[in-house]
């Protein structure tokens, strides 16, 4: 530890001795787990992709503003609940901020200081845009347009269409690469509120649960998206599935980074997760939640969930390829589902027994199974901070790798400075395998604990 912060002064001292400007100076010096130095900017798209029947496809956006273009007058933000129908009112930035949320603002204009790097994100399973408000303020206060699905025919309301999951997981990737595309070309577009402000060489994926499979997918490619039977497993749906769901979901070569939030990686066989050769972090909960996270969800044997991350983690098997545990998280953690019991009380649309039942229910108890024990903005604050510091080495300075974000990328750095965190850099470790069908994997940072797995668990998939 010693060696390693001289190295880290001297490397700083030579950043510092090097930097050509002040502000560029300052741009390191910015932590990732704090508001960044750019106002945030919003804005919302409905877009209709033709080559899927004029398939809506809707769009929340975070970007880097012109700090001279914000003054009192500058409108908050605005966050629609159901994009797709009048049936809930717009929130504002000014609804979230109540509960510590960073402030944003509706239409400004776009920094100059572009191009940024892009970051899309496809959200849980029936869940909104807005749900994950929190990683799209924070990454544009530090230079990141980031694009925030909502996805059509998610079963997000109860008056919302309701697809089938299977058919649901072919539409995600397809409806993420439709919005890259449809991004960039308003890039390009003069009079766009985002022309010349996206970067087409520095783009990222992200997702959390079903939101993961589409960045797995999109990252590696899925071979046959049927040919996963852990939804029948769990009771979710039966076989056969719709024919439709029976092709494959190729890779997005734009996308140079991904990043998962308790993504399912059960939809993947374990050679497609190995295809990824990108640079990846995989956020989520530790071992013993996943396995109380499927005791609650009914699967037959829940601790063959026990690799929910550290499977994704053991094919990937790159260098540049991170786990990061988050304790006392559980899968809604990564959201703003349990704070949004606030917000909508306040505006009226539930009431305060409602919400009393809410807060004290899972996702959102701390106690019973599955309980999550880290509050929304610890969580939430870890989670964007490792974000920044991956994103900021891989996407944003392509030739300069910050000292600051590389440590945060250390398991050493976790156990000084984040004890929420454990941080994997590798799934090798020395265990007996009985065969190549099985791997390696690492259930906790510390201590000598190897356990081994089935890189495909026994029923989990067709072939």
């Amino acid at each position: 530890m010693k060696r390693f912060s001289i190295l880290l002064l001297v490397a700083l001292i030579c950043v510092a001795m090097s930097a050509p400007s002040q502000a560029q100076a300052q741009q390191w010096m910015d932590d990732p787990g704090q508001l960044g130095p750019y106002p945030i900017g919003h804005t919302s798209y409905m877009l209709a992709d033709t080559a899927r029947s004029n398939r809506p496809v809707f769009l929340d956006v975070w970007y880097p503003a012109d700090i001279k273009a914000i003054n009192s007058s500058t409108p908050p933000a605005q966050y629609a609940l159901d994009p797709f129908s009048t049936n809930l009112p717009i929130t504002t930035s000014k609804d979230w901020e109540l509960l510590g949320y960073d402030p944003a603002y509706e239409g400004p204009p776009a920094s100059n200081h572009g191009l940024f790097p892009l970051l899309i994100l496809s959200p849980g399973f029936d869940d909104d845009s807005w749900q994950e408000i929190f990683i799209g303020t924070r990454l544009a206060s530090h230079g990141y347009v980031v694009a925030v699905l909502d996805h059509y025919a998610d079963c997000q309301w109860g008056w919302s269409p309701c697809d089938d999951m299977m058919t649901i997981a072919v539409n995600r990737p397809r409806d993420a690469s439709f919005a890259i595309t449809q991004l960039l070309a308003k890039d390009k577009t003069p009079g766009e509120l985002l022309f010349r402000t996206i970067d087409a060489a520095r783009i990222a994926m992200s997702g959390h649960s079903y939101g993961g499979y589409a960045t797995y997918a999109l990252a590696g490619g899925d071979n046959l998206v049927c040919d996963s039977l852990v939804l029948v497993l769990l009771g979710n749906e039966a076989l056969p599935y719709p024919s439709s769901t029976c092709v494959p979901t190729y890779p997005d070569r734009r996308i140079k980074a991904m990043i998962t939030l308790d993504g399912s990686s059960w939809m993947m066989l374990y050679r497609e997760l190995a295809r990824i050769s990108i640079p990846s972090l995989i956020l989520g909960e530790t071992v013993e939640h996943y396995v109380e996270l499927h005791t609650i969800a009914g699967a037959p044997d829940p601790t063959q969930f026990m690799t929910y991350d550290a499977r994704p983690h053991g094919a990937i098997d790159r260098l540049d390829s991170y786990r990061v545990d988050i304790n006392g998280a559980n899968h809604y953690s990564f959201t703003n589902y349990c704070d949004s019991a606030q917000v909508f009380l306040n505006l009226g649309l539930i009431s305060s027994d409602y919400e009393t039942a809410w807060l004290s229910s899972w996702p959102c108890t701390n106690t019973g199974l599955d309980p999550v024990t880290i509050s929304s903005a610890d969580e939430h604050q870890v989670v964007t901070k490792y974000m920044i510091a991956f994103l900021n080495i891989y996407l944003a300075r392509p030739n300069l790798d910050w000292p600051l974000d590389l440590w945060i990328l250390t398991p050493q750095y976790a156990l000084d400075h984040t004890p929420q965190v454990q941080f994997f850099n590798s799934e090798k470790c020395k265990a007996d395998l009985p065969d190549d069908t099985y791997f390696t994997y690492r259930p906790h940072q510390t201590g000598n604990e190897c356990d081994v797995a089935q890189k495909d668990p026994t029923g989990w998939f067709t072939n």
